[in-house]
């Protein structure tokens, strides 16, 4: 109903309001209509961070609550206490994807076991799968390995090398060359001055000649003689 208002006249005590009596049943009722509009204020909340929430809030009035919709492989039923949320057993298939050989798939209540290969070993603590490299010997399993950067040795030595083809060595080489140490003749390659080189000749006479020196005595003018040496071809 509406809110019924008290009739107080046009002046004070003119007789033409309500009485006290008559007043106050008004103002009882309105009491009692202004207490039936009051509804109780609840507070709804999300409990948790977890998940998705299930209440969508209040819009002109009224409480708003999501819907559970079952997704693939899930069941949802609900009567008037419950609400029956059920999966499947197992996945109705699983396909893995492998480097080579294609595809394998994995329909249900087939197993799937994982093995290492070469170098490769697979075990299991509890619910945990760990894949183990074995590093030793990968060099020798490589049948042509190949490096993409420079090698550092860290300081060690190589041994065990058949043939060593390089472009430049650098660095103090030690070893035997054909079974020599070369240490041993290094004192001999120090010391020797071999003069300049000199020209070539075209026989031995010019040859003697130019290694000879020919002693011709003293000349005076009293005793200028022609020597005759014949001649040279």
């Amino acid at each position: 109903m509406a809110i019924n208002y008290v009739d107080v006249g046009i002046i004070a005590n003119d007789g033409t309001g309500d009485d006290l009596r008559e007043a106050f049943i008004k103002v009882n009722d309105n009491f009692e209509e202004l207490d039936a509009r009051i509804v109780e204020t609840t507070v709804i909340e999300n409990l948790g961070t977890l998940g998705q929430p299930v209440y969508a809030g209040k819009q002109s009035g009224v409480e708003k609550f999501k819907r559970l919709v079952a997704g693939a492989n899930i069941t949802v039923q609900a009567n008037e206490e419950t609400i029956t949320i059920t999966g499947s057993e197992s996945l109705d298939q699983l396909q893995i994807i492998v480097d080579e050989g294609g595809t394998i798939g994995i329909t249900r209540g087939q197993t799937l076991s994982l093995r290492g290969g070469e170098g490769i070993a697979t075990r299991s603590v509890g619910q945990t799968l760990y894949v183990d490299l074995d590093n030793s010997g990968i060099l020798v399993r490589d049948s042509s390995p190949t490096l993409s950067a420079n090698l550092n040795a860290n300081a060690k030595d190589i041994t065990g090398a058949n043939v060593i083809s390089a472009n430049t060595f650098q660095g103090s080489l030690q070893g035997l060359v054909y079974g020599y140490d070369l240490r041993e003749f290094g004192a001999y390659f120090q010391g020797f001055d071999f003069g300049n080189f000199r020209n070539t000749w075209d026989n031995a006479i010019e040859f003697i000649l130019s290694q000879t020196d020919v002693d011709l005595g003293e000349f005076t003018p009293e005793s200028l003689n022609t020597i005759e040496l014949g001649s040279f071809t």
